[in-house]
């Protein structure tokens, strides 16, 4: 079904079983010059028609504002401890780092375990907390000693609200620079992408709804480790489905649209200076599909990953209007060649692409996880079945088969872990540690 799409570039603060041998194919179109988040350029003033006198240059020197001095570094401040030892708990979200190390966030409390997730340790920013308030924090962790965070009152993030970082496993932190943002929505959010102990990048996204809905993001990026943020270019109007980087320069997002006006292709976006340009670039129709894009009312992105600057995965997902959908296909995408061919293959029937996680662990090994599980040990050219469930999960992998998942079924929530790939789950009964 073709669709109408236009982008509208504005300042920001203003808003795998399967034996088919792959194809590889350009892009359908040639590569977008369309470009944003691009940096603004200063307009270059005329040079004067007559030389400057003394007098000019000691009226210009007055109107200069004072040389900028980089921001004062805060100082360390201990972790807050609201919860108490012993206290049972189900996190909101997990991200483990190794077997033992890892995060998670429930509600307002920032954790951290050493032993696997059976126990927990709180390690919560000294965040003031708005009284009465509905208060959620929102992370990103890097290992087990790096983490940023940056909190949520009543569903919105504040305007001047700042991230903080740790280095020594959540026991202090530091608070980074107001972010002054301009994001706005009924539901304001954060999303992260870290590269490195220095380099991370930041959405702060809204959603609201008027004659149909409406989404709304600022992007920022850090090259100090979150002391300050650079405040980006960009859209408005895009429901972004995921931005990673393999490097400070070389970075994949992708969004989706489906709303009445959007485009049948499917877009994507690559850059390579960090975010301060975007290259949007479409995506082929799958080899087998050819049609697809045309016949589906909707063809979109998701969960984007980037082994190398050159190696990227995706998935592309194809369904009706009806929400859960009643048709739909799915596709594995990659490239080698930075996102100039792609290679493509259908995935299991059964495989929603909105809804599925995507886990590489090498250039081979990867796990597809939903309420049904597979696995590839073939870079993605075949899926093996692993094992189906009956609940929805935010999943957390360190290997293939370590995981962990925060199950979520009929209102209810558990912390459940596999030891072999997602064939086998347990629940654990997680505690705040003693």
């Amino acid at each position: 079904m073709k669709r109408f799409h236009l982008l509208i570039p504005v300042l920001l603060f203003a808003s795998l079983a399967c034996s088919l041998v792959p194809e590889t194919v350009p892009a359908s179109t040639p590569t977008s010059s369309r470009s944003f988040f691009a940096s603004p350029i200063p307009d270059t003033p005329a040079p004067p028609t007559t030389p400057p006198t003394l007098a000019d240059e000691d009226a210009t020197n007055a109107r200069q504002p004072p040389a900028t001095v980089p921001p004062a570094v805060a100082l360390p401040q201990a972790a807050v401890v609201y919860l108490e030892p012993g206290d049972p708990l189900t996190p909101d979200t997990i991200r483990m780092i190794d077997a033992l190390n890892g995060w998670a966030i429930s509600g307002a409390s920032v954790l951290f375990t050493a032993d696997g997730a059976q126990t927990w340790r709180e390690a919560t920013p000294p965040e003031a907390l708005i009284s009465g308030s509905q208060v959620q924090a929102q992370g990103t962790f890097l290992d087990a000693e790096h983490a940023w965070v940056v909190f949520s009152f009543d569903n919105q993030v504040p305007t001047s609200a700042v991230v903080w970082h740790t280095n020594d496993s959540g026991r202090t932190w530091i608070r980074g620079a107001p972010l002054e943002h301009q994001a706005f929505g009924e539901h304001v959010w954060a999303e992260f992408s870290v590269l490195d102990e220095s380099h991370l990048w930041l959405m702060v996204r809204g959603v609201y709804a008027g004659a149909g809905i409406h989404y709304a993001a600022q992007f920022f990026r850090s090259a100090n480790g979150g002391l300050t943020w650079l405040p980006l270019i960009g859209d408005v109007g895009i429901d972004y489905t995921g931005l990673v980087f393999a490097d400070s320069n070389h970075g994949l997002m992708t969004w989706q649209t489906t709303g009445a006006y959007a485009p049948a292709p499917p877009e994507y976006a690559v850059t390579a200076d960090g975010a301060d340009n975007w290259e949007v670039r479409q995506l082929p129709p799958p080899s087998d599909a050819p049609d697809v894009f045309d016949t589906s009312a909707y063809c979109e992105p998701f969960q984007p990953q980037m082994l190398s600057n050159q190696s990227l995965r995706l998935l592309v997902g194809c369904f009706d209007i009806h929400d859960p959908p009643q048709e739909f296909s799915s596709y594995f995408y990659s490239s080698e060649d930075g996102g100039k061919t792609w290679s493509s293959m259908p995935l299991p029937e059964k495989v929603l692409a909105n809804q599925a996680a995507l886990f590489f662990f090498d250039e081979e090994n990867a796990l597809l996880l939903g309420r049904d599980i597979y696995r590839s040990v073939d870079s993605g050219q075949t899926w093996e079945y692993v094992k189906s469930v009956t609940w929805d999960a935010q999943f957390s992998f360190v290997d293939p088969q370590t995981g962990w998942g925060i199950a979520r079924a009929n209102n209810e929530s558990a912390l459940v872990k596999t030891s072999n790939g997602g064939a086998l789950w347990v629940e654990i009964k997680p505690v705040i540690a003693p």
